[in-house]
């Protein structure tokens, strides 16, 4: 099995498929490689795959340290370098965007090609400034109140916030179980320590900074994030543009034809 060791020897595994233009699919909190699993088939038969476990997800090794969005950043820039990858377009969902953020801020982006930022705001927490946040409305009294749940009930954790990150579609109840049952193999001292480095997270100042072409998707139907959201994303940075996608949060697990169809167009 493809085993990659970071600096401080944790075990990040990682599948290559493919041949051309590099591109890293980064999966999201609570999730793991196969979320993109209608994806890898269809982009491997054009460009060079690389999808992996973030370090305390799937395969990957479960260390009691090193849970925080900058160090999965960290995990990232050495697994490309390990690879030898250049002008490396990323894809990530969720709080893959966020480590791509800081991937950003830590190292540049001059080894990207080009980016797309799944279905995610710069900033999680809402303040009286700022309405972008998870649902337009997440108080930090509510964010604590979600790291005490995961702390003391994941069991059924995953049973509440998954079904709404799909567009209700009765054709996709198979898919939504099989989210959940990938969801609870999770270890929650990894999930509380990785929430409570995302709601800590605000990249708002990062990206006028972010110099390459990107495309950022959101869900249309029960979305974590609002069209407001991403047309600020896209305001902001220089060279960007909208994918509207019929789904939810996991609308590139819904409307997944679409996606890949936009991504092919956008990365040439």
């Amino acid at each position: 099995m493809p085993y990659f060791a970071t600096r401080d020897n944790c075990k990040i595994y990682y599948e290559e498929k493919g041949t051309g233009k590099p591109v890293v699919f980064i999966h999201g909190w609570s999730a793991n490689r196969h979320y993109y699993k209608m994806q890898i088939p269809e982009f491997r038969k054009k460009y060079k795959v690389l999808s992996y476990d973030l370090r305390g997800h799937g395969d990957s090794e479960r260390p009691e340290t090193g849970l925080t969005i900058p160090n999965f950043a960290r995990d990232l820039n050495e697994l490309i370098e390990y690879k030898g990858y250049e002008n490396v377009t990323l894809i990530g969902w969720s709080m893959g965007v966020h480590i791509i953020f800081d991937y950003i801020k830590q190292f540049g982006t001059e080894n990207i090609d080009k980016l797309v930022l799944l279905d995610m705001t710069p900033k999680m927490i809402t303040d009286d400034e700022w309405t972008y946040g998870v649902r337009g409305s997440y108080s930090l009294q509510e964010a604590v109140d979600f790291l005490s749940a995961i702390a003391t009930n994941w069991d059924v954790i995953p049973e509440i916030f998954v079904p709404n990150s799909f567009a209700n579609d009765p054709s996709f109840e198979n898919e939504v179980a099989w989210v959940i049952s990938q969801a609870k193999k999770n270890t929650v001292h990894v999930m509380v320590n990785m929430w409570l480095s995302l709601i800590r997270q605000d990249y708002r100042n990062l990206l006028p900074s972010i110099n390459v072409p990107t495309l950022i998707t959101y869900g249309t139907s029960k979305s974590l994030y609002g069209p407001e959201c991403s047309e600020y994303m896209k305001d902001k940075i220089p060279n960007a543009k909208i994918l509207p996608l019929n789904g939810g949060h996991s609308s590139h697990m819904q409307d997944y034809d679409t996606f890949n169809k936009a991504v092919f167009d956008f990365m040439g």
